[in-house]
């Protein structure tokens, strides 16, 4: 990569609310001021640069395909690729699946010596886990949610370090299996169900998922729920202080 380093930002849209109001101003000097003065990971060759593309480019915007099969015996076809289990690029794992489709129905084909009847079905026995796993990977193994995800890395790390030391006692975890010659993404997949990992960030994705689109479209009106739940708890703990110093000045008596 000749020294260079890619990276991504961007925000969650539910969290739009929380962040600053530099970054969502469309001059980019004020977003390329504003990450200087930020971004503390490491120093930028063009601040101006960044801020403009920050600035410049539209929210992305990615499809989920998820299919029960890859094929038509009927149609003679297969689906490969985005065609079969397009998905976000989270994981980097997009066009890396794509080609291990074309291999695994390169080589169902040879075992089967082209006989499409029985090579197709073969296919999609073959592929759909491994599509499905990689789109429910690049979907929920990261949190939606900030605090669950930022546990979710010092568990990552922590889980690394015993792993390394205790290979018996401790499962990997399923982020470091990704990508590794030998593992499919379904083996990825098994390990994040077996620990617990899926179906805790599924249903908190769900959840913030829901809540967003509920609150976008007016079905809930959230500031105001949360407010009256604010003045309830200040009206309980008025109320129980109260209650309190009475009852301190009846036994004083």
């Amino acid at each position: 990569t000749g020294g260079k380093v890619n990276i991504t930002c961007g925000y969650a849209r539910n969290n739009i609310d929380n962040i600053a109001e530099e970054l969502k101003s469309d001059d980019y000097k004020v977003v390329a001021k504003y990450v200087k003065e930020n971004f503390a990971a490491f120093e930028l060759v063009d601040y101006d640069d960044f801020a403009k593309q920050w600035v410049g480019q539209r929210w992305n915007q990615t499809g989920m395909v998820h299919c029960n099969f890859y094929h038509s015996s009927q149609l003679n076809i297969v689906l490969m690729g985005d065609a079969a289990h397009a998905t976000s690029p989270s994981i980097g794992m997009g066009m890396n699946t794509a080609l291990r489709d074309a291999q695994a129905f390169y080589n169902i084909l040879k075992k089967t010596k082209d006989n499409l009847a029985i090579a197709l079905p073969k296919y999609s026995e073959a592929r759909v886990k491994e599509g499905n796993s990689l789109t429910s990977l690049a979907f929920n193994l990261y949190c939606l949610d900030q605090k669950q995800q930022a546990y979710e890395i010092i568990h990552q790390i922590v889980r690394t370090m015993l792993h390394k030391f205790f290979p018996s006692f401790v499962k990997e975890h399923p982020q470091t299996m990704i990508g590794r010659r030998g593992i499919e993404l379904s083996d990825v997949f098994s390990q994040s169900i077996q620990l617990g990992i899926m179906q805790k960030h599924r249903a908190i994705n769900e959840r913030i998922i829901h809540e967003h689109f509920e609150e976008s479209c007016g079905m809930v009106k959230a500031s105001e729920e949360s407010g009256s739940i604010l003045k309830y708890a200040v009206l309980a703990c008025v109320c129980a202080v109260s209650i309190g110093a009475f009852l301190s000045l009846s036994y004083s008596r």
